[in-house]
């Protein structure tokens, strides 16, 4: 009898393949290639330099790939203009959040709204995240806590109907709370079948929600593996993370 043959995996949410990076002459990202699937958190670790915020800057079009490839959703995005690229379905937390603080909480929320072929959040969904959004909602954000602000970022990514969320360094400078308020979030994703990249400083916290992680090092992929080897395995992080 014979066996019966195994489905074909579904292709990756998003797919980087031998891509290289440059600010004018000087490479920044050297073959790098990385993978996330649908409901897929994977974390991309590293010291300050290593070119994790340049990876993120080149799945949006900000700094576009000089060689090699990015897909997302099974298109080709390489050459895509960064509005068309997070009109796909890709949303963003900066490190830096990048809200506008003249403006109030709805008024931020508001203009992140967008359609896609993923489904839709609505604000009621980012107040079930977090509470204290609610209250904050005719305040203008430049009023605002740092958590507060990652707040008001993290819901803007979600109300972009994404498919795919990049974090970068989402628990800097936030309280311990907040910081597992952002994690139980990210985890919330993948329940709902968003695949996540996270870029983090914050190894433990990273490694705890992430299925899969990815080490960077002068512009190099230099670990790919389960994150619970990185978790588990003291020696292993510390030769490459230090921590």
């Amino acid at each position: 009898m014979s066996a019966v043959p195994k489905p074909a995996p579904s292709p990756a949410m998003l797919s980087l393949q031998g891509v290289n990076t440059f600010y004018a002459e000087t490479q920044a990202l050297f073959n790098v290639s990385l993978e996330v699937g649908a409901g897929e958190v994977v974390a991309l670790l590293g010291p300050n330099g290593a070119g994790k915020t340049t990876t993120l800057r080149t799945i949006l079009g900000l700094t576009p790939a000089r060689s090699g490839s990015v897909a997302f959703d099974g298109r080709d995005v390489t050459r895509a203009a960064t509005h068309e690229i997070a009109q796909s379905g890709i949303g963003w937390v900066p490190d830096d959040r990048r809200i506008f603080p003249t403006l109030t909480v709805a008024r931020n929320l508001a203009i992140a709204r967008k359609k896609t072929r993923f489904r839709a959040w609505s604000e009621k969904e980012c107040f079930e995240i977090f509470s204290a959004m609610e209250y904050l909602m005719h305040r203008e954000c430049e009023n605002l806590s740092g958590g507060e602000m990652q707040m008001v970022a993290i819901s803007r990514a979600l109300l972009g109907s994404p498919g795919l969320v990049l974090f970068d360094e989402p628990s800097q400078g936030l309280a311990p709370k907040v910081v597992q308020d952002v994690m139980k979030t990210i985890a919330r994703l993948k329940r709902e079948g968003i695949a996540v990249l996270v870029v983090e400083q914050n190894v433990q916290s990273a490694l705890q929600v992430a299925d899969r992680a990815y080490v960077m090092n002068a512009g190099t992929i230099v670990h790919e593996g389960p994150a619970s080897e990185l978790l588990d395995n003291t020696t292993l992080r510390m030769q490459l993370l230090g921590v």
